[in-house]
């Protein structure tokens, strides 16, 4: 997880050129359209990534696209136990779905469904209002439906990529370390094995940046990083645990 920039989606490239290696694929979904791009003008872009580009739930009626829902259903009907999963921005789809959910439901727009919500209140507030909670459920079934296929009857190595949003003190389901957690769902934090918080600082009195990890949770006995300069996550990190059929 990170802010923008910080180098997530160039990492993902990295592992998939780290597994390249071992002649195995990554199926990607993409949900903000920029890894095409990134692919593009790298000098040395792995051609094991299998891109789906999804920017809505269901399917768009722009062609260009897919929907998250097909997307994954596709991948899951190619991809064999062991495989690499990659999930760019992984926290969007938790708002494609609520999209798709108000426009099945109101035939409106989400932005448009919380407006007109917010006028009917009776005096003005800085937070936009909560509608038909029993809604959530719906949501919540819809995406669970998916996501809990991609991350585990999928039996595949999952790698996801977020946003970062400010810890809230008095959730349960904080894992921070580092006052961040992932954008989302709430529960995505939680779900895989390990977090990552990547960042960017500028070197004083220079015009360059430098880019750092740091573990915000992973599995005993393994190796945590504390703002280490990073280069290339599958060299650094990846390397130390996974090696298949130890070739």
């Amino acid at each position: 997880m990170g802010a923008p920039g910080s180098g997530k989606s160039e990492q993902l490239i990295n592992v998939a050129s780290y597994i390249q290696e071992f002649k195995l694929p990554m199926y990607v979904i993409d949900c903000e359209d920029k890894l095409s791009a990134m692919l593009e003008n790298r000098d040395d872009s792995p051609d094991n990534i299998k891109l789906h580009v999804a920017l809505s739930w269901e399917e768009p009626e722009n062609k260009r696209y897919e929907g998250f829902k097909e997307a994954a259903n596709d991948i899951l009907k190619k991809v064999k136990p062991g495989d690499w999963i990659g999930l760019d921005r992984i926290d969007l789809s938790w708002s494609f779905v609520q999209r798709w959910f108000t426009k099945e439901k109101y035939n409106e727009s989400l932005s448009d469904k919380l407006m007109e919500v917010s006028k009917e209140m009776k005096k003005k507030s800085m937070f936009v209002p909560r509608f038909d909670q029993g809604s959530w459920q719906v949501i919540n079934e819809q995406y669970e439906s998916v996501i809990v296929s991609l991350l585990f009857d999928s039996r595949c190595n999952i790698l996801m990529t977020s946003g970062i949003k400010g810890i809230d003190n008095d959730s349960p389901l904080d894992i921070g370390r580092y006052g961040v957690l992932p954008r989302g769902q709430k529960e995505l934090g939680h779900q895989p094995h390990s977090v990552f918080l990547l960042t960017q600082e500028k070197v004083q009195g220079e015009k360059r940046w430098e880019w750092f990890v740091s573990t915000d949770k992973d599995l005993k006995k393994r190796e945590y990083f504390d703002k280490e300069p990073l280069f290339d996550f599958a060299t650094q990190y990846l390397s130390m645990y996974y090696k298949p059929d130890d070739k």
